[in-house]
């Protein structure tokens, strides 16, 4: 009797053992691997146009007076203007832009700002006239992005566009009685009205030195001032096409109307003769750079991260 009752407690507990075992063994076989965390939206303010052309970000309008009224060469707007590219513009697109180009929605000009202004973001040539920099992980670029301008009037088209981009290169080598323009070479930094003349297209990578005619560029390439001549990269292993972000900042929603407006102004600044009739009435890069240069601005729907 007492064998049996002890058989009797002893086998129900090693039935619980033998369970207990068992789902052990089996939990170990069907472990769940986590779930990947999700990937937190992307948080910008930044609007991408219905035809991928352009972009727009509206502001407040303290903002908006902000950007009317300030260099963006001074320190506290430069550090705006880093701020804006990390949080508005590499959070929603790729880094594949080598010009960022913000154009103020403005019919006028503000008072006292210039037509457009300027801002280094890299230099990686040398023999220009400046130093070697790179300060693009500064705007959330990893190296492309080579430099930022604003534009303080909507006139994208026949206005200093090509000017500002051409700040990029030049003018660095010699100085001038106007800091990074010209005295008399008949350029695009003399007047948006002209052609790019044979010292910016050296400059800017798109001829040889050989290839400079015009005795005003010939004075300025021979001028004892521009000490380091060695451009590097050269005319033949140079960039020569070059893409944009337009950056439309307004107050307000754009309207369909303005859209299409800023889609023919951009078209008139990038087209080539494979995409139709280019003329004089406007800033076209081609045109003026004897079409040796070229510039992209659009395709935003494969640059959207």
């Amino acid at each position: 009797m007492e064998f049996k009752s002890k058989l009797n407690l002893i086998s129900p507990l090693f039935l619980i053992l033998i369970l207990f075992f068992a789902a052990c063994s089996g939990d170990s076989n069907n472990e769940e691997t986590p779930a990947t965390p999700a990937t937190p939206p992307v948080t910008t303010n930044l609007k991408i146009e219905p035809s991928n052309t352009f972009s727009a970000l509206k502001l407040s309008t303290e903002e908006y007076n902000y950007w009317n009224s300030h260099s963006i060469n001074s320190v506290e707007a430069t550090a705006k203007i880093k701020t804006l590219c990390k949080t508005e513009i590499y959070p929603a697109l790729k880094d594949e832009f080598d010009f960022i180009i913000v154009v103020m929605n403005n019919a006028d000009l503000p008072q006292g700002m210039p037509y457009g202004e300027f801002q280094h973001v890299k230099n990686d040539t040398q023999g220009i006239g400046l130093d070697l920099f790179d300060h693009s992980s500064k705007f959330g670029s990893s190296g492309k992005l080579q430099g930022i301008y604003f534009l303080y009037k909507n006139n994208i088209d026949s206005g200093p566009v090509l000017h500002e981009m051409f700040h990029r290169w030049g003018n660095w080598v010699v100085p001038q009685n106007f800091t990074s323009h010209w005295d008399k070479v008949q350029g695009i930094l003399t007047s948006v009205a002209n052609n790019y003349a044979d010292i910016e297209l050296y400059l800017a990578g798109a001829i040889p030195a050989s290839e400079i005619k015009d005795p005003e560029s010939l004075a300025i390439y021979n001028d004892p001032r521009f000490t380091n001549k060695t451009r590097i990269p050269n005319s033949s292993n140079s960039q020569k096409s070059f893409k944009s972000l337009v950056v439309v900042m307004s107050t307000s929603n754009l309207t369909d109307t303005e859209i299409t407006d800023f889609k023919t102004r951009i078209a008139n600044i990038t087209r080539t003769p494979s995409q139709g009739t280019t003329n004089s009435g406007y800033q076209n890069i081609y045109n003026k750079s004897k079409g040796l240069l070229t510039l992209t601005i659009g395709e935003l729907d494969k640059a959207k991260k």
